[in-house]
């Protein structure tokens, strides 16, 4: 029964605050000139007719006015910021909870391909390898794994060259990829991955992309099939990310890492460096694997309530330093 009552108060406090503010507001420069003549007035009609201003009750009087005006306002003040807080606190998890489900949904879409890559070189040996012909023709009739990346498919020998594409108008047979993060994380560590987003060298958009070793019959790593996903066309973060947020929020997908937005509801933002170490403590946070909701300023000045969720490790995944994004999510 207290608690109801002190909400109402504050709800009343809230409510008083809020008209005494519109009323201040309305109020124009040519009426508060007149209100201060009149006061002036007063003072001086007070004046000399001997007002009792030392007089007892008139002190009672004015002390009590002042002390409820102050009192009255304060309340006031406190209950509006008790009011942001809890607002901002239940928007928060609700922000966390739907980003949840939006990284488990991309985690789950990038883990199935990135299966789906291993399980294809997993049949692939240095016979077909050997052969630049039967891979490209092995490549084109993995039609389901086509599907998969925008970007394409390519496979390449042990020192990164690509000897087969597809689709061959990709112009990427004999381009070397050895610089490639992803390759040397194939060929020198023999894990699969997941690569910078970068821009192609051939087809000049932003790219990145998921490769899986290709092993001999003694388990040496003779090669990589590497599967792409191009950021600049249709893809599947986008079904996801270009859904926006409310009428002002969205979604961005950041690999930590590299401190790189992959993609975003805003499509200007991919590829965006965030912000270096130690200019932005939260975003930061973020960085370090914060899951939970923060309000920040954003790169255009504006403050936004802003929740992280890092993908979780999913069974298979072949090491925890496999790169894996993290979606952030803002609204304004």
């Amino acid at each position: 029964m207290l608690l109801d009552y002190l909400k109402l108060v504050s709800v009343c406090a809230h409510a008083l605050g809020i008209v005494g503010i519109l009323v201040w507001r309305t109020v124009s420069k040519t009426s508060l000139r007149s209100i201060f003549n009149g006061v002036l007035t007063i003072r001086n009609f007070m004046s000399r007719n001997n007002f009792p201003w030392r007089s007892l009750n008139t002190k009672v009087t004015l002390f009590t006015l002042v002390v409820f005006v102050i009192s009255m306002w304060s309340l006031a003040f406190y209950a509006s910021r008790m009011l942001r807080e809890n607002v901002q606190h239940l928007l928060g998890e609700q922000q966390f909870s739907t980003i949840s489900l939006v990284a488990a949904q991309i985690d789950q879409n990038v883990d199935e391909r990135l299966r789906a890559l291993q399980e294809i070189a997993g049949s692939l040996g240095p016979e077909i390898l050997g052969n630049a012909a039967a891979m490209q023709s092995n490549l084109e009739q993995r039609v389901v794994l086509q599907r998969l990346f925008n970007g394409g498919m390519l496979a390449t020998r042990i020192d990164g060259t690509a000897i087969a594409d597809v689709p061959v108008s990709a112009g990427r047979i004999g381009v070397n990829f050895s610089d490639r993060d992803f390759m040397v994380a194939v060929i020198k560590e023999g894990r699969a991955t997941i690569g910078r987003p970068v821009m192609g060298k051939v087809q000049k958009a932003p790219v990145f992309s998921m490769a899986a070793p290709i092993r001999d019959k003694q388990g040496s790593v003779i090669g990589a099939l590497v599967g792409v996903t191009n950021l600049g066309i249709p893809n599947f973060l986008d079904k996801i990310a270009e859904n926006p947020y409310g009428k002002t929020g969205g979604y961005l997908v950041v690999s930590p890492q590299h401190r790189l937005i992959v993609t975003a509801t805003d499509k200007r933002r991919i590829m965006e460096v965030l912000p270096a170490n130690g200019v932005s403590p939260l975003i930061d946070r973020f960085i370090r694997g914060y899951e939970g909701s923060a309000v920040l300023m954003n790169p255009l000045g504006e403050q936004v309530l802003a929740s992280a969720k890092v993908f979780p490790p999913r069974v298979g995944t072949p090491s925890p330093r496999c790169p894996r994004p993290r979606p952030l999510m803002r609204s304004t």
